[in-house]
């Protein structure tokens, strides 16, 4: 009997934890649980509560398309959005939902309002729930009539990834009081202010926005507004150009935000923590000597959503930051005192703090998402949403190795077969991870281990680019294809020395988005790889800039040029200048609305390689974005996996 293994329809069995929030007391934990529903080809999802007085884990609700939620300040009932109930001809009318509330000791949840706009984030305070959502500011030229459909563009972005066109949207504020016969809810933020985050105190908001026309720009201000709508928003920041990043009241005197001048390493420079004097406008350094991303840039496929990567309590700020390979939960009072609360070698994908006790959504080695509580005795394992979802005899653990280069360590990994014969010669992936400013970690990644399950051994590492070294190590601008390749080549270079049963004649190369690109540049410039799977990739810098809903800055930024003042520079760090030296079959996957990088960068290299007889293929997804292998539908990302599976043994294992 052949022994079991991994498998791509493994998907469905995954469970997705995310958004912890403790109850207003702290004796229960509400998240969010998703799961693939095969049917529907989509994703489900519930309310599901922890009590830690009775240590029970229940489901609240069954709409299966509930979330996002907040807690009543009563702690007694949770406020939600919902998709349930929906007819199509209430999608014709643009309803997105309504919003609903339900007891948190059961009972049928009742709808307060609908919703004609989709909710990114729900709070509640002082009896007014708050959220955000993306609204038109100004009739978009929409036409429909005997011509057909079409959209009139006058800005840029004029369509973001997941989001599509956005020509004149912006995220708004909206607050609805849940104490008045009313149920319409009020726009905090009219106009062109464009609000990316948000935080609240008894009855004032402060935001972080950016107000514009034609061009967003990549600066950004801090405002403080009423719940109330007694006044306009007023800008806290003065003539600061910064891009901030978060803004949190720690107290009634004191607001904490995170901001970078982008002057040291451009705009993926790390964000700095300031404490904002609002009288003065002025920025103090809080917590000085940081050079970490508050956030958790961590990759992987097996998680959906998340939730804030800054929470306040006490007087203190809590936040995430992605070290090494891992990431930590910090806190730092307002004097700027720093201490690390968890240590994770894998990922902590959302958490809340309350009372001293910390609730918290992990990925935990080779095992998939759970929930966890830290009271300061050890942790405990609250879930086992996932036991059994992964065939543990099937797993094969990453093994690290490093690479010494310049004085500097690449840090690498690699997955072995499983059932692996040390007698026996394996065919080997080189997986390139996106950003580039992320990172690969310790954590399980199903496509890596379908790739082990087939025969192949996987290498990954995090090169020059990448997450978690600071900014000195993160900063190749104007050298995409230069100190990173080198990285990349040396790892594999290490991985074939040292690893005596990796086959170096059956190699192959993935990754996606910035992967993408380099996978591209890869087989622009070796011929050591077999085959190649190059997906939501970069071919072009100058159609990059101007296609694309980050192009025209992220270019600029990164590449240190723009089409008419650095052309050929543009030219010369694009892989599809060298096409023409391309031998090794390539597989191109993108998504028909994938606007980070559009299709169009694919289609390039893909007619390139066809013109030059070099054998490809090009998989086009439709209605889906940059996001298909971490959040696509199920069956589109099962079909992905299969077809990089078969182009891989098609063209290195020859079956």
């Amino acid at each position: 009997m052949s022994a079991a293994k991994i498998k791509i329809e493994d998907l469905l069995q995954f469970n997705f934890l995310s958004d912890v929030a403790f109850s207003p007391h702290g004796e229960k934990i509400a998240f969010l649980v998703k799961r693939a529903r095969e049917e529907e080809n989509d994703y489900g999802s519930n309310i599901w509560l922890y009590d830690l007085e009775e240590e029970r884990l229940f489901q609240l609700t069954t709409g299966k398309e509930d979330g996002p939620f907040a807690w009543a300040e009563d702690g007694e009932k949770i406020f939600f959005v919902s998709g349930r109930d929906l007819t199509e001809e209430d999608k014709e009318k643009g309803t997105e939902g309504g919003l609903f509330s339900i007891a948190v000791d059961g009972g049928e949840a009742k709808e307060l309002t609908s919703l004609h706009h989709k909710v990114e984030d729900l709070r509640v305070k002082e009896n007014v729930l708050m959220y955000s959502a993306l609204v038109e500011v100004e009739e978009n030229c929409e036409e429909e009539d005997e011509l057909g459909n079409y959209e009139a563009l006058d800005e840029i972005p004029f369509w973001y990834n997941g989001k599509g066109f956005t020509n004149k949207k912006r995220h708004h504020l909206f607050a609805l009081a849940l104490d008045e016969q009313t149920k319409e809810p009020r726009n905090l933020t009219p106009g062109t202010m464009d609000v990316s985050s948000f935080d609240t105190l008894e009855d004032g908001v402060i935001f972080v926005a950016s107000e514009y026309e034609d061009k967003k720009p990549i600066y950004n201000d801090i405002y403080i507004g009423d719940l109330n709508q007694e006044s306009s928003p007023e800008k806290l920041t003065g003539d600061y150009e910064m891009s901030f990043g978060l803004a949190h009241f720690l107290d009634e005197e004191t607001i904490v935000a995170s901001g970078t001048d982008m002057e040291e390493a451009g705009i993926n420079q790390n964000k700095s923590l300031f404490k904002l004097d609002p009288s003065k406008e002025k920025l103090t350094p809080l917590a000085e000597g940081l050079d970490n991303s508050f956030y958790n840039s961590v990759l992987t496929d097996v998680k959906l959503g998340a939730g804030p990567t800054w929470r306040t309590e006490g007087g203190e700020l809590y936040f995430i930051t992605t070290e090494g390979h891992g990431v930590k939960l910090n806190k730092v009072t307002k004097e700027g005192e720093r201490e690390t609360l968890l240590t994770e070698r894998g990922s902590i994908d959302s958490y809340d703090v309350q009372g001293g006790k910390i609730a918290y959504v992990a990925l935990k080695g080779e095992t998939l998402q759970e929930l966890y509580l830290e009271e300061g005795s050890g942790e405990k394992r609250l879930t086992q949403f996932n036991e059994g979802a992964v065939l543990t005899e099937g797993l094969s653990e990453p093994e690290s190795f490093a690479v010494e280069r310049d004085g500097e360590k690449i840090d690498a990994w690699i997955i072995r077969p499983p059932q692996f014969d040390p007698e026996k010669q394996y065919p080997a992936i080189l997986e390139v991870h996106g950003g580039p400013k992320a990172v690969y970690g310790e954590v399980f990644f199903h496509e890596m281990q379908v790739f082990a399950s087939a025969g192949y051994c996987v290498i990954f590492s995090n090169p020059h680019g990448s997450d978690g070294k600071g900014d000195e190590f993160a900063d190749i601008r104007g050298d995409y294809g230069g100190r990173d390749f080198e990285d990349l080549m040396a790892v594999t270079d290490e991985a074939t020395r040292r690893f005596d049963f990796i086959d170096e004649d059956r190699l192959g190369v993935t990754g996606g988005s910035y992967g993408g690109f380099m996978t591209n540049w890869i087989i622009g410039h070796t011929d050591r790889f077999n085959a190649a799977a190059s997906q939501r990739s970069i071919a072009n810098w100058i159609s990059k800039f101007n296609t694309t809903d980050i192009g025209y800055f992220f270019v600029e930024d990164q590449q240190k040029g723009n089409p008419w003042e650095n052309h050929d520079r543009l030219w010369r760090q694009s892989p599809l200048k060298y096409a023409h030296s391309v031998s090794t079959p390539t597989l191109f996957i993108h998504s028909e609305q994938d606007y980070r990088c559009w299709m169009a960068e694919g289609l390039q290299m893909f007619t390139a390689l066809k013109y030059f007889g070099v054998p490809a293929k090009l998989c086009l997804f439709k209605e889906e974005n940059h996001e298909l292998s971490r959040g696509g539908k199920p069956e589109n990302r099962m079909a992905r996996l299969k077809e990089m599976v078969d182009w891989f043994d098609r063209h290195i294992s020859g079956t």
